[in-house]
Parts: structure tokens; sequence; C-alpha cells
């Protein structure tokens, strides 16, 4: 059984499914302001459900974030396709997947917890090289079209979006909060446009997959 695939074997009850539902609803979100550090308690406290009903369904925290990844994963995979065949500008296909992103921030795509013991399981891996290369062809239709600097490729985009900051949670005395990845997010998209008097030289070489692991083993610990 793969780590991101909930233990029962047999259709789910509505019952079950609900539960389900919640449990990573609750948990994309608190991911999304904390980090995969949080505690599955908190994933419990949020979600209403308590902790029995989700290791029933995730045996460990590692199958859960996986779970949560892949979706992320297989859902920027389906928002790229729409977005090349619904957008007849490449350069706002482009935009339009990286304000996707955003949301999530890429860690949350690429994810892995200092704390786990695990490889990661196929059903990530597959996820994640699918995102990977329908992300590829989204740089290479920009850069054809002459709106993305030919300079940089899918690797440096992903580990530039890992920058964007997480969501400030709003504060219920102060109000909304800034939004910090709105506006890092908009400085990151004008500097990789293609300027046709030039612009800053990047060193060489380029990120590559190799890089890209590199950083999240780094980073995150995997």
């Amino acid at each position: 059984m793969s780590p991101s695939t909930p233990s029962a074997d047999r259709p789910l009850r509505a019952d079950a499914r609900e539960n389900i539902r919640l449990i990573l609803e609750a948990a994309r979100e608190v991911f999304a302001d904390r980090g995969y550090e949080v505690s599955i308690e908190e994933v419990a406290r949020r979600s209403g459900v308590g902790m029995g009903t989700i290791y029933r369904h995730f045996p460990n925290k590692s199958a859960l974030v996986e779970r949560v990844a892949v979706d992320v994963m297989t859902e920027t995979s389906a928002e790229t396709e729409r977005a090349a065949a619904e957008e007849p500008d490449p350069w706002a296909a482009f935009a339009r997947v990286m304000r996707h992103m955003a949301r999530f921030r890429s860690s949350q795509m690429f994810p892995v917890s200092r704390r786990r013991t695990t490889e990661p399981g196929p059903e990530l891996m597959a996820a994640r090289a699918a995102l990977l290369a329908d992300l590829d062809g989204l740089v290479a239709r920009a850069q054809d079209a002459g709106d993305l600097r030919t300079d940089v490729n899918v690797f440096d985009v992903v580990l530039m979006l890992n920058s964007i900051p997480a969501r400030i949670p709003d504060d219920e005395t102060t109000g909304p909060a800034a939004d910090l990845a709105g506006r890092h997010l908009a400085v990151l998209l004008d500097g990789l446009r293609s300027r046709p008097s030039g612009g800053e030289t990047l060193p060489s070489p380029a990120a590559d997959r190799r890089d890209l692991d590199r950083f999240f083993r780094t980073r995150f610990g995997l």
C-alpha cells in the first residue's frame, strides 16, 4: 500500500469519505500556514476529527503529508493543462500557473518533513515527475513566444517560487494581513519577463534536477 493512500481497501462509507475530506482540507490549511512540521494534533483540532479517526485513514504523518502533496501536485498539473488550452497568450498561461503555485508554495509540492524516516512513495514521485514535465512545457512555450527569458529553466522557476513567503494568517484585532506572497510573485514575474534591451546576466550553470533535489533535501531533510 502506498503511504499516500488511505488504509481502507474496501469502498468507504459516506461518513468515512466526509472525515477524509475534513482531514485533508484542514491539513492543507495547516501546512500552508505553518509548514509540514506542525503536529497532527493541530490538524485534528482544526478538522474537528479525532486523532483515532485520522490514524485510521492515514497510518502516520508521512502518509498524510504525501496525500496532501499528491493532491496539490495533481491539481497543479491539471491547472497547467487548462491554462495552456484556455490562454492563447503563452505568458498569460505561465503567469496564471505561477499564481496558482504561489498559493500553495513549492515546498508543499515537493514536501518533506525533517523528521521523516522513509523515502517518499511512488505515487508522490510520479506526481512530482509529471508536474515537472507539465511545467517544463509551459516554460518552453513562453520562451518560444519570446515572453520568458531564455536563460531560466523549469528548475529555476520552482526554486524561485520556494522563496515566496508563506501566507500570514489574518489577525482578528488588526485585520487582514499584507499579501506578501502576491507582492513577491509580482516582482518575480517581472524579473522573468524577456526584455528587448536585455537584463541582468544570470550566473552559469543553470539549475538542473540534481540541484532541485539537493535543495529540498538540504532545506527540508529529504
